[in-house]
């Protein structure tokens, strides 16, 4: 069987118990949560997957190792990982539940450590067990702050913050990857795919804080830190941070930082909501 049958298989899983669980609750302000959680493991394996890397995923799609790589990740952190917390925070799962799902998720990593789908080099299996348990808690407590109207700026900001992680960076990496839109070096890293999604992750996250502070303003201050978005990515430009081929790909590449801002404010406004619509 390739090792991209079982990624697949946890990303089908994954829309599984996330479509079972929106139909059953009937709120889509869990999807909202979904982008959010998937957004929060972001900052997390860029530390522990590119800048030093404790594990590695072998999808066996693309055949690069850091795209395979990267592809393996978005299966696990942006995929099933998410959709099982966003279940177990909507169906309000107590600790033996949380516990049990804690160590499937090892019986899982297990298997695919066994496929030699995933390799270890200084991670082990009890950190994705503990890790996965703290993940849930935080879930639960984000889902419930919404459900019982108890929104604040702070939790604003994360909501928006990390949503806009999820959902701009993975279309920031098609952009880069697939569609060849631009490249991103540095020489970090003797790798340049390494390298390229090294910057590129930094870069997704400036623009996220951008995307969060903004959230709080009018229209004329959202036009303001959108221009001083425009600056950065010209100065990048400049520097040859970015290499972009024409005008065009440039255009491309900042409209769709522009557009995933009104998007996530427009989405985390909804998922923020005392009452589900």
């Amino acid at each position: 069987m390739p090792k991209f049958f079982w990624y697949g298989s946890l990303v089908v899983a994954a829309l599984l118990i996330l479509g079972y669980t929106l139909w059953k609750t009937r709120d889509l302000r869990l999807l909202v949560l979904h982008f959010c959680l998937a957004g929060l493991i972001d900052p997390l394996e860029y530390v522990i997957l590119i800048l030093l890397p404790s594990y590695q995923y072998y999808s066996g799609v693309m055949g690069n190792p850091w795209i395979d790589n990267m592809l393996g990740s978005f299966a696990s952190n942006d995929f099933i990982v998410p959709s099982v917390a966003v279940a177990a925070a909507a169906f309000k799962l107590r600790f033996i539940w949380l516990l049990c799902l804690s160590i499937l998720f090892m019986g899982i990593e297990w298997l695919f450590l066994s496929l030699q789908a995933y390799m270890h080099y200084w991670w082990t299996t009890i950190y994705t067990g503990i890790g996965i348990l703290l993940f849930f808690w935080i879930a639960q407590w984000l889902w419930w702050s919404v459900r019982d109207g108890k929104v604040t700026k702070p939790l604003l900001f994360v909501y928006t913050f990390f949503a806009y992680l999820f959902l701009y960076g993975s279309s920031h990496f098609i952009q880069g990857h697939f569609m060849d839109v631009h490249e991103l070096q540095v020489g970090w890293f003797s790798d340049p795919t390494r390298d390229h999604i090294a910057v590129g992750e930094l870069l997704e996250a400036s623009t996220a804080l951008i995307a969060a502070f903004s959230f709080f303003l009018k229209v004329p201050g959202k036009v303001g830190f959108m221009a001083i978005l425009l600056s950065f990515d010209f100065l990048l430009l400049a520097s040859s941070t970015i290499q972009i081929d024409d005008a065009w790909e440039f255009i491309f590449y900042v409209l769709l930082q522009l557009v995933w801002i009104l998007v996530v404010h427009a989405i985390v406004r909804y998922g923020t909501r005392s009452k589900a619509c």
